[in-house]
C-alpha cells in the first residue's frame, strides 16, 4: 500500500518530543561564546526564560592538569586533519591529533560517504591515500562517475590507522574541544573533556580541521553561518549501509521510480546507491536531507532519529515494489553519525567569494586548485528536495584562507576556510580538504623552523615546498 503521510507526520512530532525529552533541559552551564558576523536564527529547542535569556548557572573554577604538549596540535580527524597530522609529522614537527570519534576519517567513515570528489588529477596526499586504498583492494571506479573513487570504509579506517602511525603522529581519540585558553593574539592551548575528564593541551600552532570550526570559534574568531539572507544552511545527510542487493548502482531516476510507485518520496530527490567495493550485494543508500544546524546538539538528535526511520522506510518501499534485485535486501547499519555539509565559515586572511570562482582565481599563495563544481543542497525543502549549481572556473584557494583573522598560532583546513556561502559550496568536498590540510601541516612545520608563527611564513617558500612534496615519490601499498 501506498506510504501514509499521516503515518511521517506522526513520526516525526514524535521524534521532536524525544529530541526534546533527552536535551531539552532548562539550565545551561554559562559560557562565553563567539558571535557570528551574522545574525542567527534562534536554536531549534532552546529554552528561553520570559525575558528572552537563556536561564544560566555557575560553573565553579577549577585548576585543569595540563596532559600533554606538543608543538602541532590538530583537532580533528577528518580528511583534513589527517592530512595535516600527517604532513606536519613527516616533517619532522611533534605532531598531536585529536578526535571525538572512536577512529579516524570524519565524513569518510563516521559520515559513511564513500566516494571522494574533486580528487582526480590531484597530486600529493591525496593521490597517495588513493593509490594505496586501491592497491589493498578497497577502491571502485564506478562508470557513470568516472573522475570520483568509490571506497570501503572499513578500508579507509585501516589504511588511515597505517598512515599516521607511520607518520609517527600521535593520536588520542574520544577527545572533544571543550574551551581555549587564549591571551591576545595567541592561544595557548584547548581545554578538552573525555572519559578521562577535562585536561589542558598546550601548543605551539594549532590547526582546527573540526569541520565546525569549534576551535576557532571557543577562541572568538568571527564566523559566519549559512546564507546570508536568512542563515540557512545546507541540510545534513544520513548514510545506510544495505546487504542482500542484486543490482548495480544507481542514481536518482530508477530509484526515484520505485519510491513512487509506492507513493513514497524521499526527503532528498537525488537518492542514490553506491557500491562497496569487493563486498557481493553492499551498497551506500543516499536519500535522505535533514534539516537543522549542525552545532546544535537537539537538531542533531532530531536529524539523526529522524535520518534513521526515513532509511527503514525506504529500504520498505524498495524491498516491497523494486522486484527481484531487492526483495532480499536487508539494513546492515546506518551511517555512525549524520554527515554535516555546512556550519562555521572562519573569517580569514583573505575571504574566498563567488565572485572570485567566476573569475577562475589565481593566487601567489595559492595552496589548493579546485575544480568542483558550485554544489548548492537546497537549505529550505520549500525550495526543492535537490540541489542546485552555479556555473564557475577552475579557481585557487590561497594560503591566507587558512590564517585565522585575529588569531597568530592557529589555523584552519577543510569546510571551515574563509569564504562565502556560494564558494564554499564548491571547495567543502573532501578531494580539496585533503590540499588545504596539506598545506597547513607543511606551513606548522616550516614556520617552526623558521621559528615565526604562520602568518609570517614566506608564502612563496611554502608554495614551492608544497610543489615539491605533491610530486615526489608516493608508496603504493
Amino acid at each position: 500500500m501506498p506510504v501514509s503521510g499521516i503515518e511521517r507526520r506522526t513520526f516525526l512530532t514524535r521524534i521532536r518530543q524525544v529530541a526534546g525529552a533527552l536535551l531539552g533541559g532548562a539550565w545551561v552551564v554559562g559560557s562565553a561564546r563567539a558571535q557570528s558576523r551574522k545574525k542567527a536564527a534562534p536554536a531549534t529547542g532552546s529554552k528561553k526564560s520570559a525575558a528572552g535569556r537563556t536561564p544560566t548557572v555557575s560553573e565553579p573554577a577549577r585548576n585543569v592538569p595540563i596532559s600533554r604538549k606538543t608543538d602541532v596540535l590538530v583537532c580533528g580527524a577528518g580528511p583534513a586533519g589527517i592530512a595535516a597530522a600527517i604532513i606536519a609529522a613527516r616533517n619532522r614537527a611533534q605532531t598531536l591529533l585529536i578526535e571525538r570519534h572512536p577512529f579516524l576519517g570524519g565524513v569518510w567513515t563516521a559520515g559513511a560517504l564513500s566516494i571522494i570528489l574533486d580528487a582526480y588529477g590531484k597530486h600529493g596526499l591525496i593521490e597517495e591515500i588513493l593509490q594505496r586504498l586501491e592497491a589493498r583492494g578497497h577502491t571502485q571506479i564506478w562508470a557513470r562517475f568516472p573522475r570520483y573513487t568509490v571506497y570501503g570504509m572499513e578500508g579507509m579506517k585501516y589504511l588511515l590507522d597505517d598512515m599516521v602511525a607511520d607518520a609517527k603522529v600521535q593520536v588520542q581519540l574520544y577527545t572533544h574541544v571543550a574551551a581555549v585558553a587564549r591571551s591576545g593574539n595567541r592561544i595557548r592551548g584547548v581545554f578538552t573533556e573525555s572519559k578521562s575528564g577535562r585536561e589542558f593541551i598546550e601548543a605551539k600552532i594549532i590547526i582546527d580541521t573540526t569541520g565546525d570550526g569549534d576551535v576557532a570559534a571557543f577562541a572568538g574568531c568571527p564566523f559566519e553561518k549559512g546564507r546570508p539572507s536568512d542563515g540557512k544552511m545546507q541540510p545534513l545527510t544520513l548514510m545506510g549501509r544495505i546487504g542482500g542487493y542484486r543490482g548495480g548502482p544507481a542514481h536518482i531516476q530508477p530509484l526515484v521510480d520505485i519510491c513512487r510507485r509506492a507513493g513514497w518520496g524521499t526527503s532528498y530527490s537525488d537518492i542514490t546507491l553506491y557500491p562497496q567495493p569487493n563486498q557481493p550485494g553492499v551498497f551506500i543508500l543516499m536519500a535522505t536531507h535533514l534539516y537543522g544546524d549542525g552545532t546544535n546538539a537537539r537538531d542533531l538528535t532530531e536529524a539523526e532519529l529522524r535520518g534513521r526511520w526515513e532509511i527503514r522506510k525506504t529500504l520498505e518501499v524498495l524491498k516491497q515494489y523494486g522486484g527481484d534485485d531487492w526483495k532480499d535486501a536487508f539494513l546492515i547499519d546506518t551511517g555512525p553519525f549524520v554527515g554535516i555539509r555546512e556550519t562555521r565559515r572562519i573569517l580569514g586572511r583573505y575571504y574566498l567569494t563567488i565572485e572570485d570562482l567566476k573569475a577562475g582565481a589565481r593566487f601567489d599563495d595559492a595552496i589548493c586548485d579546485v575544480n568542483f563544481k558550485v554544489d548548492i543542497h537546497f537549505p529550505d525543502p520549500k525550495e526543492g528536495k535537490g540541489l542546485t549549481h552555479v556555473a564557475h572556473q577552475p579557481y585557487q584557494i590561497p594560503y591566507r584562507c587558512l590564517l585565522a583573522k585575529d588569531v597568530d598560532n592557529l589555523m584552519m583546513a577543510g569546510r571551515c576556510i574563509s569564504g562565502d556561502h556560494i564558494a564554499f559550496a564548491s571547495y567543502r568536498v573532501t578531494g580539496d580538504a585533503v590540499p588545504m590540510g596539506e598545506a597547513a601541516g607543511l606551513a606548522a612545520a616550516m614556520a617552526l623552523e623558521a621559528k615565526v608563527l604562520p602568518p609570517s611564513l614566506d608564502p612563496q617558500l611554502l608554495v614551492k615546498r608544497l610543489n615539491a612534496t605533491r610530486t615526489s615519490t608516493v608508496p603504493k601499498a
